[in-house]
């Protein structure tokens, strides 16, 4: 699904933007002049930038006169622009920067609209140019997946599927190589934050490529928001020290990690509410039954006290006695919104990390049998 998702992702960035020879701006700011046919005077268009969370927001608004509109502003760094008129089908997306730009919008299909001018935007033509033929491919071998699931071709489909795993390799293999070719790029930002939230690349990748960034270009939003996400992963990857962090557990008193680390060290993440969680509970029971002796601990952090869910301090006790936790657990209550959840990068759960004796994360993820296996390997059982 996330190769897929990425295919998506590579084909869409063909079709809102494919550009023409422009100019840049020799003033300060920026001018961007959109043509488009078919749209009555006075219509309204607007001009928008994603807020911290990607949602486009308004920044600034145009009335359409003469089959004509403009833009005009200065932005202190480059960023994604979004334009959107009244009366047209999707939206214009195009690279916000301090230059001349100009757009032959199409009233039908905005997103087929050619956008020219600017370093950041010719980049993104570049990119879109030596992408096509991929592109192309990628979408003809989509429409033939389709047509062979409807029509119930087992043979065709799993044919077909082979296609669309060599394609998505070519595909991240094509981002992996603009960006090694075009280190300073904010399009390789782009990229590198896909990757990275894809699992495409790691993020000590992502970090060192982060660090090599010119100074300009770090202060871009897409810059610090690679920077926040890799420094988040490293402090959970494989290799590091796991942070340590405290909460209370059930009775009220407040434990560290620092308290309960062993030999090797299990950190458990999971809820009353998680169903895979409470079915992998009775693993962990055994495991720890067997290994405590040699020097295995375990702490429990509960993600309980997700919105909506009531009682949660009463749930999260409950499923303790109920699954015979017996080893250390803690909770701020605050479901994936807890401190040490995102200190950890948890975005789902079940969750484990596994501590070697000098509090490393040597593992995470394990379940069953792999965990048992690691847990030994520590103890050099």
């Amino acid at each position: 699904m996330k190769k897929t998702f990425l295919i998506a992702c590579l084909t869409s960035m063909l079709l809102f933007i494919s550009c023409q020879e422009g100019t840049n701006n020799t003033g300060e700011g920026y001018t961007i002049e959109t043509t488009i046919q078919g749209i009555p005077d006075g219509v309204r268009a607007f001009l928008k930038v994603p807020n911290d969370k990607g949602v486009p927001q308004p920044k600034d608004t145009a009335i359409v006169q003469n089959g004509r509109f403009t833009f005009t502003g200065k932005v202190d760094h480059p960023e994604l622009g979004f334009i959107y008129i009244n009366g047209a089908e999707g939206n214009i997306n195009l690279l916000l920067e301090n230059a001349s730009v100009k757009v032959e919008a199409h009233k039908d299909s905005l997103v087929t609209s050619k956008v020219s001018g600017g370093k950041h935007n010719q980049e993104y033509v570049d990119f879109i140019a030596n992408s096509k033929v991929l592109a192309d491919k990628i979408k003809n071998v989509r429409q033939r997946y389709a047509i062979a699931v409807k029509a119930k071709d087992s043979i065709a489909t799993n044919s077909i599927r082979e296609e669309i795993s060599s394609l998505e390799k070519q595909a991240i293999q094509y981002q992996e190589d603009y960006v090694k070719e075009h280190p300073t790029s904010y399009i390789s930002v782009m990229l590198v934050n896909r990757l990275l939230r894809n699992k495409f690349t790691t993020p000590a990748k992502a970090k060192s490529f982060y660090d090599a960034l010119p100074a300009d270009m770090k202060k871009t939003r897409i810059a610090e928001d690679l920077f926040i996400r890799s420094n988040e992963m490293l402090r959970a990857a494989v290799g590091s020290v796991a942070p340590n962090f405290s909460a209370p557990t059930p009775n009220g008193k407040t434990i560290s990690l620092q308290d309960v680390k062993g030999k090797v060290t299990i950190i458990d993440f999971w809820a009353a509410w998680c169903g895979p969680c409470r079915r992998e509970n009775p693993n962990v029971v055994k495991l720890y039954e067997k290994y405590h002796k040699d020097g295995l601990e375990i702490i429990g952090v509960s993600l309980d006290g997700r919105p909506n869910q009531q009682n949660a301090r009463e749930a999260w006790i409950q499923a303790i006695k109920q699954d015979g936790l017996t080893w250390t657990q803690v909770s701020n209550l605050d479901g994936f919104r807890d401190n040490i959840a995102r200190t950890y990068n948890v975005r789902s759960i079940p969750a484990t990390f596994i501590l070697n004796e000098k509090g490393e994360i040597v593992d995470k993820n394990l379940r069953g049998a792999q965990l048992e296996a690691k847990v030994k390997e520590l103890l050099g059982k």
